[in-house]
């Protein structure tokens, strides 16, 4: 019984090949609108500005980065100001992430995060970063 050789150029070619289509299979999913929070409505810095009454109780999906932690209370959780990321520049957004979270926050990250608007507070209900 005689077995045939194996073409070096298969493995030259068809390992990188391989590995190329499963980390595009890992990367692009994350790379999609919201990540885990894609179900949800983009987050509108301009109608929460205009009347954020009628975003009362409603969930939403904001991207955004750090600009700075305004307030930390323990056992209650901390108020950060962030900016939406965006095309168009809005400003900075209060949100209140309540005690719990094991994340730390420095200026500068970056968190896709679920938000709902309870009267005219912006609570993160979950976060991820990328």
């Amino acid at each position: 019984f005689r077995m045939s050789k194996i073409n070096p150029l298969f493995f030259a070619l068809g390992i990188p090949v391989v590995v190329i289509v499963i980390l595009v299979a890992i990367v692009v999913p994350r790379m999609g609108g919201g990540g885990r929070f894609a179900d949800l409505t983009p987050f509108s810095v301009e109608t929460y500005r205009r009347d954020w009454a009628t975003l009362q109780g409603n969930s939403y999906r904001l991207e955004c980065q750090v600009e700075q932690q305004l307030a930390f209370v323990e056992g209650r959780g901390r108020v950060l100001a962030v900016k939406p990321i965006s095309k168009d520049p809005v400003g900075r957004i209060p949100v209140f992430i309540p005690a719990g979270s094991a994340d730390s926050f420095e200026v500068g990250q970056r968190f896709k995060c679920k938000l709902r608007v309870t009267r005219d507070l912006l609570v993160v209900e979950a976060l991820e970063r990328f």
